[in-house]
């Protein structure tokens, strides 16, 4: 289940212009949607709606949060083995490797575009080496 937007909604528009996969649709001053089949669950478009409308997986509203404080992805460089499995999964690009010629033993994944992270996890979730914690923040 994907989250869902509330009848709190005032159709500011918010939600739409951060969601990293365009899920949400909808006219201003009316209330948005979250097409379930898009969502992918990251929790942006609830840590910035102002009338916390936003609805997670299981129906508790998301509480609004201050992009500066949104969790970001800290990586172990001596635990990263450069797989880029992270790189392939970050929706909006945030995640890059260090330097693409150097050799696999000496390559990492970096938070290239920390502005472009929206908190989700996905490279945390899917990094099989455990190098990825979510807690630094811009």
């Amino acid at each position: 289940m994907s989250y869902t937007i509330s009848e709190l909604c005032n159709g500011c528009g918010a939600c739409l212009k951060i969601c990293p996969v365009s899920a949400i649709s909808g006219e201003k001053k009316q209330r948005h949607v979250i097409r379930d089949e898009l969502c992918i669950s990251c929790g942006a478009c609830g840590r910035i709606c102002a009338c916390c409308a936003v609805l997670d997986d299981e129906g508790r509203p998301v509480s609004r949060m201050k992009k500066s404080e949104w969790p970001r992805p800290v990586i172990d460089i001596k635990l990263c083995a450069a797989c880029e499995n992270c790189v392939a999964v970050c929706p909006t690009h945030a995640l890059t490797m260090k330097d693409e010629s150097l050799p696999l033993d000496q390559n990492y994944a970096v938070l290239a575009r920390p502005n472009q992270c929206v908190s989700c996890g996905w490279c945390k979730t899917n990094c099989l080496f455990d190098a990825i914690t979510m807690g630094g923040v811009t």
